[in-house]
Parts: C-alpha cells; structure tokens; sequence
C-alpha cells in the first residue's frame, strides 16, 4: 500500500485574526497538510504605526521565511495583504515554495471576471487597493478586460483587532448586501474568511476569499504532479 506524503506548511502572520481562517482553509482544501503558524504582531503593528519602513519590515519577513524553512517546512504562505513584495523578494534565499496573500485569489477573479462584474472588499484601507492592482496588472499581461471596482469597509478592522468580531461580521455582511447582486466579490484579506459561510445567504453572485484560495493555489504547487 502507497502512504500518502504530509507536506509541512508553515503560514506566517502578522495578525492573530488571521490565523483561525487560514487553518479552517486548510481543513477544507488541504486537510492532510501539517500547518505551522507563525505569527509576529510586530509586522502590523510598526507598518500601521510608521516604525519601521519598507526595508526593515521586508528584512524581518526574509528572517522569518528562513527560519520557516529550517523547521522543515515544504512551502509557506503569507497570510498578509501588505507583505507581497516582501515575500517574493524572500523567495530567492529559499529552495521551498513561498506563496503570497494574492497569489491563487487573483487567477480565481480573473476567472470570475469573465462572466460579471468585480468588487474587492477589504477591512484594512491599502488592501483593497492593492488587491485591485495586482489584478489590474495580472488582467493586462493576460490580456483580457475586467470591470472592477473596490472599497474598505471603515471600521471593520479596529472592530476585530479590538476583540469585537461581531461588529466586524456586521459591517462586512452590510457591505456586501449594498453590492450589486450580480457582481463577484472578492475579500482582500485572510481575516474576512470568517464570514464566508454567511456571506452565501447575503449574497447571489460569489463570494471567494484569498485563504481558500491560496492554500489551493499552494497545494497545486507542491502536488501537481
């Protein structure tokens, strides 16, 4: 009999709310995978606050995806929308697969952008923007046309980060109901996943988040054969 292999995948944070929906993904897209969360608070904490620049931030994110490697990890995915550049910049001092927090959610609106309208919905006010251009860019180098638009939901973030997930739920679901109905809405950030469930009951068109869809994305990486 063939014994299936585990793969080791480490997930670095730099919010603790992200955490609980990174590994419910794993638990419904990639359930045999062995997840190592790492988190570090300061990440959002000095970039919300200015302390610390680009440069150093994008330093301790490198020191972390090695350390993550050295623990053996196969692949890692980093669960923040600010981090992108920091982690494929980090890709090159690893041998393992390091995926960033729009990788697998942009293929997947540019999917859903063939038939309907898009909107990005975040909770931190940069993610929706940033969200919004990498699919912009992607669109263009594939060169097919969406119909885009975005906005942060204002208040949601200090809600959730303050220990009020209700409230934060509240606002999202809110957001969402005030989008048209035949438009795809795509979460910014892994901490919005929460409200996947419910978000099917709000809305007709579909709603996707970048957890569930960067650990598939991973998973296609590490397992394809």
């Amino acid at each position: 009999m063939t014994v299936q292999r585990r793969y080791r995948i480490g997930a670095l944070h730099a919010l603790a709310n992200a955490i609980p929906t990174t590994q419910d993904a794993f638990d419904r897209v990639w359930p045999d995978a062995d997840v190592a969360h790492l988190l570090d608070g300061s990440l959002y904490l000095d970039r919300n606050a200015g302390t610390a620049d680009d440069a150093e931030l994008a330093l301790r994110i490198d020191r972390l995806i090695q350390y993550s490697a050295t623990t053996g990890a196969d692949g890692l995915i980093v669960t923040g929308s600010f981090f992108g550049e920091a982690a494929i910049q980090a890709r090159n001092n690893v041998t393992m697969p390091v995926a960033t927090s729009f990788d697998g959610i942009i293929a997947r609106a540019l999917l859903l952008a063939s038939d309907q309208p898009l909107h990005v919905l975040s909770t931190a006010p940069d993610s929706a923007t940033l969200l919004s251009e990498a699919i912009e860019v992607e669109a263009t180098r594939r060169g097919v046309s969406v119909v885009l638009s975005s906005h942060p939901v204002a208040g949601a973030l200090d809600a959730l980060t303050g220990g009020d997930g209700e409230r934060h739920d509240t606002l999202v679901l809110e957001a969402i109901r005030d989008i048209d109905a035949d438009t795809a809405i795509v979460f910014a950030q892994f901490s919005m996943e929460r409200i996947l469930p419910a978000s099917a009951d709000a809305h007709s068109a579909p709603v996707v988040g970048p957890a569930t869809e960067g650990v598939a994305y991973l998973r296609q990486l590490l397992t394809a054969p």
